[in-house]
């Protein structure tokens, strides 16, 4: 299936090939409703964040179903002008298609923000001190979080797992790949990619995904 056929049918892109400026397509699309505020359309937007007219229209659905823009004209959505009711700031709000806020992505968001913050610890200290902020996280989860992590470059190790029972890895997220606030995203077939640079970090070997 060529990338056309697939962008017909709606399958995503990995979330690197979204990426225009290190941003992606919503936040883009977030950052110009807020220039125009006041009324904007579908085609605006669209152009102004290089984003096709179909990702707009989905997101100014969500939007509009978690009550932060409104239609000020009832006609269909491409031609149909828009009002900004609702600013929660610069970060463009992640919301599902009936405007919930999406919790998909919050664990690795608490682990990152930990990692940046806490010092060396294991990935057991990890989900618990994660698992502070409100978020549930699971030790499964900051497991292979961390080991993705390391993996990638990110993490030094502080002290060996011990032969000891329960004496686990200690590790410390290394000053120079502290790359940002937004978290290195662990993506399908052994991928990381960081989208506070815009880069991939690591892909596992063929032979690793088996």
């Amino acid at each position: 299936m060529n990338a056309a056929t697939q962008q017909r049918k709606g399958h995503r892109k990995p979330v690197q090939m979204e990426l225009v400026g290190g941003k992606p397509p919503r936040q883009r699309i977030w950052e110009q409703i807020r220039i125009h505020r006041e009324r904007f359309q579908v085609y605006t937007i669209a152009r102004r964040a290089e984003v096709d007219d179909e990702s707009v229209k989905t997101y100014l659905k969500c939007l509009e179903n978690g009550g932060y823009i409104v239609k000020l004209t009832d006609v269909k959505y491409t031609l149909a002008d828009y009002q900004l009711i609702k600013d929660n700031g610069i970060e463009a709000p992640r919301l599902t298609r009936d405007g919930q806020p999406v919790t998909q992505g919050l664990a690795q968001e608490a682990m990152w923000r930990c990692l940046r913050m806490l010092g060396a610890m294991d990935y057991r200290k990890l989900a618990i001190h994660a698992s502070s902020a409100g978020v549930e996280v699971k030790e499964t989860s900051a497991k292979r979080y961390v080991l993705a992590l390391k993996k990638a470059g990110y993490l030094q190790v502080i002290q060996p797992a011990g032969r000891r029972k329960g004496a686990l890895e200690t590790l410390a997220l290394i000053p120079r790949m502290n790359t940002g606030p937004r978290p290195p995203q662990i993506q399908r077939v052994g991928v990381v990619y960081d989208p506070n640079i815009n880069k991939v970090m690591h892909a596992d070997e063929p032979e690793e995904m088996l």
